[in-house]
């Protein structure tokens, strides 16, 4: 939540999140499909799966410095009261798709926030997609990807996503504007050179996902 601060600050009008659901079928804010990197910062290494553990377990643990794991709507309220928009990333890999899914326009549709959602996984975006909520929905794509899944970038379109999250790396290499061409809004991730934002924007990308927003942002100028 302190990143989140951090970033409507620096003039940040959307943040990224990333969400799973616990055994008892709650929507957290947690990144990693364990506990053992983040609770190592507060010294007491935990290698249990979010996936395994029921909300009131993972309210109880503390990840240095008071900060704990927040639901997602908890997250959304704060986004709605802030203004701030949010793109909820529905983590690929998940044990239980429809749940994940089911849970998130939950907490989507009772907050009224302002989200996008993004996947790696066309598998939940199809989901999403088949509830009927009106959500846009964005793919994410990486260098290094399977080959039907770099298919899937150079081919998705509508109903399916409303947009394509390319990771800065695939760039260089891209047609940028193919997209433009297929009606999706284009994003790239993760930027943090002003530089390189600028050129991405230049070519075309609409939606710079970046840890500096701050900077970034000072960097595109007036109306960025």
């Amino acid at each position: 939540m302190a990143a989140f601060d951090r970033a409507r600050a620096e003039g940040a009008r959307a943040i990224e999140l990333d969400v799973r659901t616990c055994i008892d079928g709650a929507c957290v804010v947690f990144h990693d499909d364990t506990l053992a990197r983040m609770s190592e910062a507060a010294g007491r290494p935990d290698p249990r799966s979010v996936d395994e553990l029921h909300l009131a377990e993972l309210r109880g643990i503390d990840l240095g410095g008071g900060a704990g794991i927040p639901t997602l709507a908890e997250v959304l309220d704060w986004a709605r009261a802030s203004d701030v928009a949010v793109n909820v990333e529905l983590k690929h890999g998940a044990a239980h798709k429809a749940l994940l899914v089911r849970g998130t326009l939950q907490a989507v549709r009772s907050s009224r926030a302002d989200v996008l959602l993004s996947s790696f996984d066309p598998v939940l975006l199809a989901l999403a997609a088949a509830s009927g909520a009106a959500v846009p929905r964005a793919l994410l794509t990486h260098r290094g990807q399977a080959s039907w899944a770099m298919l899937l970038q150079h081919t998705v379109r509508a109903p399916l996503v409303d947009a394509v999250h390319i990771e800065r790396a695939q760039a260089p290499a891209l047609d940028l504007s193919q997209y433009a061409g297929r009606g999706l809004r284009l994003g790239a991730w993760t930027v943090n050179d002003a530089s390189e934002a600028r050129d991405l924007v230049r070519r075309g990308v609409a939606t710079i996902i970046t840890d500096r927003p701050g900077e970034i942002l000072a960097a595109l100028g007036p109306g960025a």
